[in-house]
Formats: C-alpha cells, sequence, structure tokens
C-alpha cells in the first residue's frame, strides 16, 4: 500500500482503470453464468459457435476493438454489453478513486459498484433482480454505516438511515402496488432499502427523483431512434443468416433498476441535491 501511495497520481489512476477493466471481464462472465448454473472458473468461448477464446481474445477493450467484435471463428456478433460493462467498470473505479482516494472507502465503494453492475445489467437482460444480490446490497448497506459511524448506534442517527430506507420502500412499492406491476417491479422497491439506509433521508429523496429524471431523459433517447437494429442482418460463418427486429416505444417493458443505480451513484459520489439544482434553475 505504501508502494501504490508513493506512485505519481497519474499512475494511481492508470492502475484503478486497469483495475476495473479486470474486474469488468471478471463482472461479464458473472451476469451471463448467474443462475445458469454453470461455473465461473470455465474457459470463455463465442455464444454463438462455441469456440473456446484465446489468450489475446481476453484482454478487456482491447480484444473487443482488435477483433471488430466479431468471432474469428464464425464471424457472429459479439455483444456490445462485453465492451460497455467493462468500459463502464473501469470508468466508475477511477470516479472512485479520484473521489475518495486511497482508503478503505475507496475499497468498500469499488466491490458495491461491482455489485452493482450485474444487478443492472442483469436487470437488463432479464428485467428482475436476483434477491440474492438485494441481500448482499443490503449487508454492504450496514458496512456503510458502520465506516462512516463506527460501532455507535445513536438512536436518531440509525433512526433517519432505517426511516429512509422504509420510505423509499413504501414509495416505489406503492407504485407497484397502485399499477399491479405495470409501472415499476417489486425487486426496485426491495432494491431501494438498501439505497435509503446508505444515504439518508435527504439524499434518498434525491435518488428518487433522479432515478424518474434520468429514466424520462433516457428512454427518450431511446426512442428517438426509429428502430433499434431493425431487419439487420447478420452473417455467421458466410451461410447462416440471423433476422433481428427490435424497437423501443411507449409500450416497451423498461428495467428501472439501471436507473436508480445510477440516481444513487450521482448522490453517492458526488452527494447532488435535487432542491439546490432546481433552486439554482429558479
Amino acid at each position: 500500500m505504501e508502494l501504490f501511495i508513493s506512485l505519481p497520481f497519474w499512475y494511481q489512476s492508470m492502475m484503478v482503470f486497469l483495475l476495473g477493466l479486470i474486474i469488468g471481464s471478471f463482472l461479464n462472465v458473472v451476469i451471463y453464468r448467474y443462475h445458469t448454473g454453470k461455473s465461473l472458473s470455465g474457459h470463455s468461448h463465442c455464444l454463438s459457435c462455441g469456440h473456446t477464446l484465446r489468450w489475446y481474445e481476453l484482454f478487456p477493450l482491447v480484444s473487443y476493438v482488435y477483433l471488430w467484435g466479431r468471432c474469428t471463428s464464425c464471424g457472429c456478433t459479439i455483444p456490445v454489453r462485453y465492451f460497455l460493462v467493462e468500459f463502464s467498470t473501469a470508468l466508475l473505479f477511477l470516479l472512485i478513486f479520484m473521489q475518495f482516494g486511497v482508503s478503505s472507502f475507496t475499497v468498500f465503494s469499488l466491490i458495491l459498484v461491482s455489485v452493482l453492475m450485474i444487478v443492472a445489467v442483469y436487470d437488463i437482460y432479464h428485467m428482475v433482480i436476483p434477491n440474492e444480490l438485494v441481500i448482499l446490497i443490503g449487508i454492504f448497506a450496514l458496512i456503510h454505516y458502520f465506516l462512516v459511524y463506527g460501532l455507535s448506534w445513536e438512536q436518531g442517527v440509525f433512526l433517519s438511515h432505517a426511516g429512509a430506507a422504509f420510505g423509499s420502500f413504501l414509495f416505489y412499492g406503492g407504485l407497484w402496488f397502485v399499477s399491479k406491476g405495470r409501472w415499476i417491479g417489486f425487486g426496485d422497491a426491495k432494491l431501494a432499502i438498501p439505497f435509503g439506509f446508505i444515504l439518508g433521508a435527504s439524499a434518498t429523496f434525491s435518488v428518487i427523483i433522479f432515478s424518474f429524471w434520468i429514466g424520462a431523459v433516457l428512454s427518450l433517447l431511446l426512442m428517438s431512434v426509429p428502430a433499434l437494429f431493425k431487419s439487420i442482418k447478420k452473417r455467421c460463418a458466410g451461410v447462416t443468416v440471423v433476422y433481428t427486429s427490435k424497437s423501443f416505444t411507449m409500450k416497451s417493458e423498461v428495467p428501472f433498476a439501471p436507473f436508480m443505480i445510477i440516481a444513487f451513484l450521482l448522490v453517492y459520489l458526488y452527494e447532488f441535491d435535487v432542491l439546490s439544482l432546481v433552486s439554482s434553475f429558479v
């Protein structure tokens, strides 16, 4: 640790970014194999033809760019998710390091954001948030409380955080109940509990508002694209042709957890306050 601290800041930042790339690559494996019964220790392979990837095809980001996003064996497209997860994880690692420096709080935050990355991508692909991951984040919420307040269980402070957790659950859970699951999932309501406990009442209010703002902006951006991947032809092994047709409309089912997670990270890392933001424009 002392050796790392003695290094120039730019070198520290580069090492943290590279660590994020490596962790992001591992998270891709976890996301793909989670709840499939497959071991995390198996060799990585092409999802289309089963080709076992060679060592030079396993470098985060670099291999994807070098291969032009295609399998060397069958020519099928490698999901861009792999690139995005690796880059996003590395970027988040760097932002956390720049915000908290070298500390136990940084280590905690890096682990937390890794789990949140799994939750976000898993929800995007499967429209569900596994209970195990929510429980794990709940454990992190307790650890965060100890890191901030130590072993002191001051009644007022604890009740404030517990109240924020319960209040955010009631809000999202109320939306789920009223809409019968059409507006928001019950998993989102459960995810709000550890978020509220980590941040406290005032910051949790900001997360709730920001989550809907972010959801609205990103949804509008998606709808502005006429037809995502509509009628795209993918040639694999020179003969197979796969047709895909996907579009995003007002009736499309949208995973909400990614919006909540983005909002949470904005408040957690930079203490964004929605009331201060609004007042600055009024």
